[in-house]
């Protein structure tokens, strides 16, 4: 039986594709570590889409440089649709050190506190500020607070966290376990607000994070997102 010509450019595009995602995963191993995890995920939104400058001049209307907006990883966004490469640890002890490296400007993927919308999909949104808590006081701050204070963290959200520690009510599902953490502002490119000031998400601390983004491959992700309406994952 003759394969048509359509079969044999869908079943090239399909090995092109798989030859990609072997190359990355290879080569992300060679320069990350044989230790990483290469998660790939699908992308459900539009809220990291660029449609303009609108995401850059947003940070530099809150004193975010140029010079630092251009160290940004990802500075392209990414659409619904599309498959986020992202890089996790290994889950070998490496877990505290691999986000202590998160920085400014960094895609992560985070949790959702218990507050909101616990259970729903991990968001997968910027960093665009970063409040350092020691001794269970804020000890610095870079980037954009947006709405918040470093009144509101020490009155406030830095409380949240010890609560947890101390067995009190608890708004986080994952906390820190000493009084010397990171919190984090996170935004969607494409949205006009900080996820903590349109009611997304509390500050974000580093036990919430379970992924940095690295590479976007375009389309792919619809595949998964298609899938997913037959068969629930």
């Amino acid at each position: 039986m003759e394969i048509s010509p359509k079969v044999k450019v869908w079943v090239r595009d399909i090995g092109e594709v798989i030859a990609t995602l072997v190359v990355i995963v290879v080569v992300s191993k060679l320069f990350l570590g044989a230790g990483m995890l290469i998660p790939l995920v699908a992308v459900t939104s539009g809220s990291m889409l660029h449609t303009s400058d609108e995401w850059q001049n947003w940070l530099l209307s809150n004193n975010v440089s140029n010079e630092e907006i251009s160290t940004f990883p990802m500075r392209g966004g990414f659409a619904k649709g599309d498959m986020v490469v992202t890089i996790t640890p290994d889950g070998k002890g490496t877990i505290h050190n691999f986000f202590s490296k998160t920085e400014l400007g960094d895609v992560i993927i985070y949790k959702r506190d218990k507050q909101h919308m616990l259970g729903a999909p991990p968001i997968i949104h910027r960093i665009v500020g970063v409040v350092k808590v020691k001794d269970w006081e804020v000890d610095s701050v870079e980037g954009v607070l947006d709405c918040l204070s470093v009144e509101e963290f020490n009155g406030r959200y830095i409380p949240y966290v010890r609560d947890c520690i101390d067995g009190g009510r608890c708004l986080y599902q994952d906390f820190p376990e000493s009084g010397d953490f990171n919190m984090y502002i996170t935004k969607g490119d494409n949205n006009p607000r900080s996820d903590q000031c349109v009611n997304i998400a509390l500050p974000v601390t580093d036990a919430q994070l379970t992924a940095r983004g690295w590479i976007t491959i375009p389309y792919l992700g619809w595949l998964k997102l298609i899938l997913s309406v037959f068969i629930p994952i």
